[in-house]
């Protein structure tokens, strides 16, 4: 019997352990990326231990770039299942105005949601990416493209594309967007600094966020829409991170 045709039960619980184990494994293999390029360098000739900024980049290149694109597209490729779990087409008018629209309303409810909390006194979190780009504020500069380029459509392209795929198989698409959220949210808590208050806020904004971003690829039926969306809401981040590090925005 394939897993396509298990019974109700059986077939959402092991499609919820699959999705685990691949958002799991993703992270890991990040991370065992990371540590042999730090090695690697290292063995160059080239600092890495105690310069944060070119770990960041690095780090960026081996978790969102090899740990998340990579393992997303291994599976695709081994599984042979990209046909069936994404929906990718060439950007169109109106998936434009869909981009457009989606950044516009994924930045505002940021700014809403920290406006909420700001009102109710519960302090958030800070980025630990955010805060080594405020004492070199150069590192910022390359966040943003890569932010575009790779953060968002790595994240998307597993957490949404193969994750949230897999999941919509055995549950409805609304439930999918849930399970999907939540598995992505702990992630962010390795790279948060800050009272406990604040990692448990902050994490409930990416949660709440990634709902949107979920909704978005289920509303367009197009996974281009959410990696770009994603990644402009970065890329603006590390813009106004750079505005006020350099001393530009008061």
């Amino acid at each position: 019997m394939s897993e396509r045709t298990l019974p109700g039960s059986q077939s959402r619980m092991q499609e919820l352990l699959v999705a685990a184990t691949i958002a799991i494994g993703a992270f890991a293999v990040g991370n065992v990326v990371l540590l042999l390029l730090v090695g690697l360098f290292e063995l160059g000739g080239i600092q890495m231990y105690g310069r944060q900024d070119r770990l960041v980049i690095v780090g960026t290149l081996a978790l969102q770039g090899i740990g998340f694109g990579g393992v997303a597209l291994a599976y695709l490729y081994e599984s042979d299942r990209g046909r069936d779990l994404l929906r990718v087409a060439v950007p169109s008018g109106r998936t434009l105005l869909a981009i457009a629209g989606g950044y516009v309303l994924l930045v505002g409810a940021y700014l809403a949601i920290n406006v909420l909390f700001t009102v109710l006194d519960v302090p958030m979190a800070s980025s630990d990416i955010v805060q080594t780009g405020f004492q070199n504020p150069d590192l910022l500069l390359v966040l943003i493209p890569l932010s575009i380029l790779l953060v968002g459509p790595g994240e998307e392209l597993l957490y949404r594309g193969v994750i949230q795929g897999r999941l919509r198989e055995a549950v409805s698409p609304r439930y999918a967007v849930v399970m999907t959220s939540a598995l992505f949210a702990p992630i962010h808590v390795f790279g948060l600094s800050g009272p406990t208050l604040g990692i448990v806020a902050m994490l409930a904004t990416v949660f709440f966020l990634s709902l949107f971003l979920g909704a978005l690829y289920e509303y367009t039926g197009n996974l281009v829409v959410p990696a770009l969306v994603h990644g402009l809401y970065n890329a603006t981040q590390f813009v106004f991170a750079y505005l006020q590090a350099t001393g530009t925005l008061a």
